[in-house]
């Protein structure tokens, strides 16, 4: 039925030519987690500063004011998108130097050798194009949690504080730790999540008209005529094209004739039953499949459809 209508490059360099370039949803979500657990780590060290400070432990408060001082410039670098690349580095380099110091400083059953575990899923989540790169990063982060494992554990600390102290920032670190962790993995699965969506979307739809495409409409067809075969209930397909659009193409332009397939798509998208489908059949060629519909009921649509059409205007 025929509707009438009117050069190679290091790891490095390439991660910051991406950078200078238009990011990926990904890389937008990955600078903005970044971004998050940097000014959570800069408010959490200023909450250090002052408890370091009441305890008399100058090298501390020192170390942490550094740290608050480093992570606000991490801040204005990771919102420049040329400068994420150093943002990244700092961030990594405060994470392990904080946590060798203050497990130097104060003891290791202080618990702040925890946050030196945050790096490695930050390294893996990072947009590298070379995994060897990420690779190295990581056993040489694990190399130094170990190194430093053993050389400081069971070493006297610089400054000796009370063991309810101890216990306090033990617990509070660990649950840092883990707080950090479960935003990172949380994030990253909604990311997944969303993903998982457009990708699904753009596997199903035509980009064009929103409509499902043609190997959708297939796998949609396939499943309700074996449900019919079962059920008996009738089904019925409706083909439809436009009338003269190759005309429209060659006097207004194709700009034109997007507009034409919208808008067509538009009124048979509202003009079916929520249980019908509708696809983008071809260039300008859609199907309708109506389920539990007699031919004589696909008429009575096909003709409104029409109708329908025939009033549009388009610009």
């Amino acid at each position: 039925m025929a509707y009438s209508t009117s050069t190679k490059s290091s790891p490095g360099t390439r991660l910051i030519g991406r950078l200078h370039g238009a990011p990926s949803q990904s890389e937008r979500s990955f600078w903005r987690l970044l971004f998050r657990t940097s000014v959570m780590a800069g408010v959490l060290h200023a909450a250090f500063i002052l408890l370091f400070y009441a305890l008399d432990v100058t090298a501390l408060t020192l170390v942490n004011i550094g740290s608050v001082l480093l992570y606000a410039l991490i801040c204005v670098l990771l919102s420049r998108s040329g400068a994420r690349f150093y943002a990244f580095g700092l961030l990594i380099f405060e994470i392990q130097t904080h946590a060798v110091l203050a497990s130097y400083l104060i003891g290791w059953d202080a618990g702040f050798h925890y946050y030196a575990i945050i790096a490695i899923p930050i390294i893996t989540l990072a947009n590298y194009d070379s995994q060897r790169t990420k690779g190295a990063a990581i056993t040489g982060l694990i190399t130094l949690m170990v190194a430093t494992d053993a050389l400081l554990r069971d070493t006297a600390p610089i400054h000796v504080l009370p063991g309810y102290i101890l216990d306090a920032l033990h617990f509070i670190n660990l649950t840092g730790l883990l707080t950090i962790l479960a935003l990172i993995v949380a994030f990253y699965s909604r990311l997944i999540t969303h993903t998982e969506h457009k990708l699904r979307k753009l596997a199903t739809t035509d980009p064009l008209t929103g409509l499902l495409n043609r190997r959708s409409m297939i796998e949609i067809w396939q499943l309700e005529l074996a449900t019919q075969r079962r059920s008996g209930n009738p089904l019925s397909l409706i083909l439809c094209d436009i009338d003269n659009f190759k005309k429209v193409n060659d006097t207004h332009g194709h700009e034109v004739g997007d507009r034409v397939l919208r808008a067509v798509s538009n009124t048979l998208s509202k003009g079916i039953r929520q249980s019908d489908h509708v696809a983008r059949w071809g260039g300008e060629e859609f199907l309708i499949l109506m389920i539990g519909a007699p031919i004589g009921k696909a008429e009575q649509l096909a003709h409104q459809l029409r109708t329908a059409i025939g009033q549009l205007v388009v610009p």
